[in-house]
């Protein structure tokens, strides 16, 4: 299948090549060579019409709107293109402008811009700033591109064509307007080259119509030169620009869209820098040329002044729209690390703090134990029969079930007491005070898990609590000892009986 597209572009670039040496080589006589050079646009414009339309019904989403919306271009293109070898090959008017040919010939930008717009992807960075955002900056960039570009072109050639041309004719008018809308198209192929959105996978049905808007803007701007200096003609030769630019066109439409490729960071970051720095770069090169003019000739056109003010502001205002996505890429990136911080330290599906948590509140409280010789006391509450839940009714129904108890385990320990899942079906509580308020509290926690548990299960389900305190007269205290001595003192209030509370230091069930 590669091969075949690789013959099908090879055939029609020498088809196209072949017209234009045919048409501009002098072997044909002017009429006829009109003649040929006329159909030839016609052809491709039709067949550029017809392959963008016939390839969209192949295709879904954005791969069918873009192309839907060249065909429509191209259908205005090629209507314009009528009227235009109408009147050079039936009228035998050399150059037709104004004519009712540019109504259809400005139908092509019309849609061939939100063509390309909806070629735009979101890359992963501005993910966050949202769609608008992403359109308006594009927007932006083009238009600086676009201004930059015009300065270029008056400073270098247009200007002085038009300084002494008939600027006050429609035609001239009408002329000026092709440059500028091939500038817009140009200038949005070229953002989409260098920018994120231009992914892999896109580049070749890219690559082919941006050929094909260059060579049409090539043409444009003869045709555009020849008006301002009211030539009466337009040799052939400058017409291949409009012979190659559809069959190019139509090449994309064919071109398929490649499976998409995952980009490293580092090619991400280059890809969005470049695009960041081309309208700047661009203004500096506008800065060179104006004022090396300026010290040449003296004084500045008015015109280079306006756009170039213009493009000023522009760049000021994308770079406001930077900063504020600097800003909403730093809000993004502080919550995702509050969300890592926050996974880290809590137990998914409790919500309660998990191991590690827990192990750096232990140690807290150790060392603020040790320091200045306040109560502490740490409970160990583990489930009764909790794992029959899950043997009978499923790891679901236990999951529920957990959920339920956590927030009753919650309503029973006071607000300052740490709460955290130790794993499995065990809890632990850590406490700040005297050993007998730690008590009543375990108490609490016993009566508000060994109520009736859920409307779902039949099996009940109680809770045992071993309590251990801050204070160990035969060891070194430490977080290994204190754990061991709440474990032991659970159990033990399991083979009492199980729904008991059990104290290690006095080793007594409560």
């Amino acid at each position: 299948m590669t091969q075949f597209r690789a013959r099908r572009t090879w055939l029609v670039l020498g088809v196209v090549v072949a017209v234009i040496v045919l048409a501009g080589s002098g072997l044909l006589s002017p009429r006829t060579s009109v003649l040929v050079d006329d159909v030839a646009q016609l052809v491709g414009g039709a067949t550029a019409t017809v392959v963008c339309w016939w390839t969209s019904r192949r295709h879904p989403g954005v791969e069918r709107r873009w192309r839907t919306l060249m065909a429509l271009g191209m259908a205005g293109w090629t209507l314009g293109m009528f009227f235009w070898a109408f009147y050079r090959s039936v009228l035998h008017v050399p150059l037709p402008s104004p004519s009712i040919a540019d109504i259809g010939f400005f139908m092509f930008p019309v849609f061939a811009v939100p063509a390309l717009l909806s070629l735009v992807r979101e890359s992963p960075r501005r993910e966050a700033i949202g769609p608008i955002h992403l359109w308006l900056v594009l927007t932006l960039d083009g238009l600086v591109v676009v201004g930059g570009l015009f300065i270029l072109t008056w400073t270098t050639a247009l200007g002085a064509v038009v300084h002494t041309g008939p600027t006050g004719s429609l035609g001239f008018l009408v002329a000026v307007m092709y440059p500028i809308t091939d500038f817009v198209l140009i200038a949005m192929v070229l953002l989409m080259v260098i920018g994120p959105k231009a992914v892999a996978e896109i580049r070749e049905p890219l690559t082919f119509l941006g050929c094909g808007l260059v060579m049409l803007s090539l043409s444009d701007s003869l045709y555009a030169y020849l008006v301002a200096i009211g030539a009466e003609s337009m040799p052939t030769i400058a017409d291949a620009g409009f012979i190659a630019g559809p069959p190019l066109i139509a090449l994309a439409a064919l071109t398929k869209r490649t499976e998409p490729r995952n980009r490293d960071a580092p090619e991400q970051w280059r890809s969005d820098r470049t695009q960041l720095l081309l309208p700047y770069l661009l203004i500096a090169v506008i800065a060179t040329i104006v004022t090396v003019q300026a010290l040449i000739v003296g004084n500045l056109d008015a015109v280079v002044v306006i756009l170039g003010v213009g493009v000023l502001v522009l760049a000021l205002v994308r770079q406001i729209l930077t900063l504020l996505e600097n800003d909403a890429l730093l809000q993004q990136i502080s919550a995702a690390q509050d969300e890592l911080r926050y996974r880290a330290h809590h137990d998914p599906l409790t919500e309660l703090a998990n191991r590690a948590a827990f192990d750096e509140h232990f140690a807290s409280a150790i060392e603020n134990y040790r320091l200045t010789n306040s109560d502490w006391v740490l409970m160990l509450v583990d489930l009764d029969d909790f794992k029959q839940v899950n043997d009978r009714y499923g790891h679901p129904a236990g999951d529920r079930l957990l959920v339920a108890l956590t927030a009753r385990l919650r309503e029973a320990v006071p607000k300052s007491a740490f709460v955290a899942r130790f794993g499995g079906d065990e809890f632990t509580v850590l406490l700040q005070g005297p050993i007998d308020d730690a008590v009543v509290v375990a108490r609490r926690i016993v009566d508000a898990l060994s109520s009736d548990q859920t409307a779902e299960t039949s099996v009940s389900v109680g809770a045992s609590v071993g309590v251990a305190k801050f204070e160990l007269a035969d060891e070194p205290l430490s977080a290994h000892a204190l754990l061991r001595r709440a474990d032991a003192a659970m159990y033990e209030a399991k083979r009492s009986g199980k729904g008991a509370v059990v104290v290690y230091c006095d080793r007594r069930e409560d």
